[in-house]
């Protein structure tokens, strides 16, 4: 059943059955490999997904996987858990017509952060659900205001963040909502943090907010502008936000510039 959130007045997809069957079997003291498999192998697209993620050239398996079990094993339970995740949420959400190119986005932001995580030998999942789930709440916006496309659309961002912006056009941000999304689907603290702050500015490397959601934050901006450049949408806050991102992973200009080859390959 939906969830309705009290404070925002807005209806939340639900989590999954088969994701709340999998967080219960991971969370008993001895999880089950092949229950975990048999929920998978259940529900045909989600086992076709899966089986597809798993051989793919980002995991460079000499063997292909054929089986739900073993495509578990390889992957792990947390890994599992969060792939389930990862596809669940774009049959959970509703796009409307204009957002119909909304997951293509979402998938290559979400395939370059993993490339990048993956050379700095970081959690390669989360940065791939950061990259699913940062604006995940955008067509919840949209179906919940009617206007809200065409008046983001306008948003020109001088001397405003667009999460100010829609606070004070709709008492709500798409940032804030998405957190209590991902909050409702029980994903992890630090991609909650992530998605909550990501639209803030260059202070945000100066707080006490997690280490781990800084981290998810600064690699999700390095592609988030790598993206905008490609498509032509050029940030006018970035350059200020760099330095900051460069200093809190600790990267040089030539160690960037790596990053951002990775990341254009990646989506090749």
């Amino acid at each position: 059943m939906p969830q309705k959130n009290r404070n925002l007045d807005v209806v939340l997809p639900p989590r999954p059955s088969i994701l709340v069957d999998i967080q219960q079997e991971m969370n008993k003291a001895h999880p089950d490999l092949h229950k975990i498999a048999e929920h998978i192998a259940g529900d045909i697209v989600l086992a076709a997904a899966i089986l597809k993620t798993v051989n793919s050239p980002f995991y460079g398996l000499r063997n292909k996987v054929t089986s739900t079990a073993d495509a578990v094993k390889m992957l792990g339970f947390e890994r599992t858990s969060q792939l389930v995740v990862a596809i669940s949420v774009r049959q959970s959400v509703p796009l409307p017509e204009e957002l119909n190119y909304f997951w293509d986005d979402m998938m290559s932001l979400a395939i370059m952060q993993a490339s990048i995580t993956k050379y700095l030998h970081l959690n390669t999942d989360m940065a791939y659900l950061m990259g699913l789930f940062h604006d995940c709440a955008i067509p919840l916006m949209a179906v919940k205001f009617p206007d809200y496309l065409k008046v983001r659309k306008a948003f020109k961002g001088e001397n405003m963040c667009v999460v100010d912006f829609e606070n004070a056009q709709y008492t709500m941000n798409h940032a804030q909502l998405g957190s209590l999304f991902a909050r409702s689907w029980y994903l992890p603290d630090p991609l909650i943090q992530a998605i909550r702050y990501h639209h803030h500015d260059s202070r945000l490397f100066s707080t006490s907010i997690d280490r781990d959601a800084l981290t998810l934050i600064a690699i999700h901006l390095i592609v988030d502008n790598i993206h905008d450049s490609l498509v032509g949408n050029v940030s006018s806050d970035y350059p200020e936000m760099k330095p900051k991102i460069m200093e809190f992973m600790n990267l040089d200009d030539h160690q960037y510039q790596i990053l951002t080859d990775i990341a254009l390959d990646s989506v090749k």
